[in-house]
């Protein structure tokens, strides 16, 4: 099994032009979906999101046109008949997992501060006594934070899946109903946490930082030249 993740910064908005240079082979309905977010982060997180996806199908040799994208019932996307994929932002940067075989899942969360204790019901005791006694605990949150987070994407039902639920044991491969996910961090950035789950052995693992360039080399923009 092979997997690739991509990755990219963004730390100023794009400028308009260049970003509609960028997002013209997207599906109009992908760029009318990003432009309902109310911060540009999280716009330009979900534009660069499925630009680094394309670019991923592409490398794989898999057909990258995102107009057959489809949706589960959770509202998890997925191509028919192509590799599974993930997609997640957090501050100013974007990530996407995609797997030859089997699912796949990804989290990743800027770590900032806040009040801990408004999320101590989403872990058990043992979890809860790790992160507090860890000797930086909001580090140790999101470290268990974004393990729970990547396998609920995983499994794909998101949200629906209580966190509470999900006890994290990353040395063991962690069954969810008939599926069974290999658990681990990814250290990506400095100042991130991320996790990232996989149904099949983890044995091919490439990660590749892009650069808005670098997308715009693969969508034909020339605005970063």
């Amino acid at each position: 099994m092979s997997i690739w993740i991509y990755s990219t910064e963004y730390k100023t908005p794009i400028p308009e032009n260049a970003l509609q240079s960028l997002i013209a082979g997207l599906p109009p309905e992908i760029s009318a979906k990003a432009r309902r977010f109310r911060r540009w982060q999280d716009a330009h997180g979900c534009l660069l999101g499925k630009l680094l996806l394309t670019t991923a199908l592409k490398v794989g040799g898999w057909p990258a046109d995102l107009r057959h994208l489809q949706y589960t019932d959770y509202g998890r996307p997925f191509l028919s008949g192509g590799p599974d994929f993930n997609i997640s932002h957090s501050g100013h940067r974007v990530v996407c997992i995609l797997a030859t075989e089997g699912g796949v899942g990804i989290d990743l969360e800027e770590i900032k501060d806040l009040n801990i204790e408004d999320f101590k019901g989403q872990f058990s005791a043992d979890e809860w006594a790790t992160i507090t006694g860890a000797p930086h605990p909001l580090k140790a949150f999101y470290h268990f934070w974004t393990a729970k987070e990547c396998l609920s994407k995983a499994d794909g039902r998101g949200l629906n899946l209580p966190l509470a639920g999900l006890r994290i044991e990353e040395n063991r491969i962690i069954s969810l109903g008939s599926r069974h996910w290999r658990l681990q961090a990814l250290p990506l950035s400095a100042g991130y946490a991320c996790h990232i789950a996989a149904e099949s052995p983890m044995d091919h693992l490439a990660l590749k930082e892009l650069s808005l360039r670098d997308l715009a080399d693969q969508s034909a923009a020339n605005y970063f030249h």
